[in-house]
């Protein structure tokens, strides 16, 4: 809930943080299957799992919602968010999930089951910021309900106008055209 409510903040859209949790979500869900799958039972170990999840999942999903927010959260938005960040956190999981097989050398019982359920986590949080929250977001934007919120929202919505691109917004010129006040006595 505290996560939902500092995204709430950072993204000034509360609906905009609950779809961004929702994978988070997914993997927090997962844990207990991944853990019944590989019989781990619930210790002092495993039980710290779900909020290095949330700290991970949270991670992932905020580049992507992030990335496809900066480009306008329309379907092209969405693409190029996936196509871009989707290699970083790619690279990110993998490193990860190398860098957490160096606990396998620890002469503790108890750390190779914690390591294999959260390196298989890891996975299923990327996969799911990777495919789940785009998938989302498509929805969504098909329904024609915005991600951006605000009044390009509503501006979308009416069908006044479409909403310029960026490349666009920087190359508007305005002319001031001053004329010379007349009497009007």
């Amino acid at each position: 809930m505290f996560t939902v409510l500092v995204l709430g903040l950072v993204f000034r859209d509360i609906r905009f943080a609950l779809l961004t949790t929702i994978p988070v979500g997914f993997t927090v869900f997962m844990q207990w299957m991944v853990m019944d799958s590989n019989n781990v039972s619930l210790s002092l170990v495993t039980v710290m799992i779900g909020s290095i999840l949330v700290g991970v999942g949270v991670d992932f999903s905020i580049h992507i919602a992030n990335r496809v927010r900066e480009l306008g959260g329309s379907l092209d938005a969405v693409r190029i968010a996936c196509a871009s960040t989707g290699m970083s956190l790619f690279e990110a999981t993998t490193v990860t999930a190398l860098g957490l097989t160096c606990a396998y050398r620890i002469d503790i019982p108890a750390i190779k089951p914690f390591v294999d359920v959260i390196i298989i986590l890891l996975i299923i949080a990327a996969i799911s910021a990777l495919f789940l929250l785009p998938a989302i977001y498509s929805l969504l934007v098909k329904a024609n309900i915005s991600l951006s919120g605000g009044s390009s929202t509503m501006v979308k919505s009416a069908g006044l106008r479409r909403t310029l691109t960026r490349e666009e917004a920087g190359v508007m010129d305005a002319t001031l055209e001053l004329t010379p006040p007349e009497d009007v006595w």
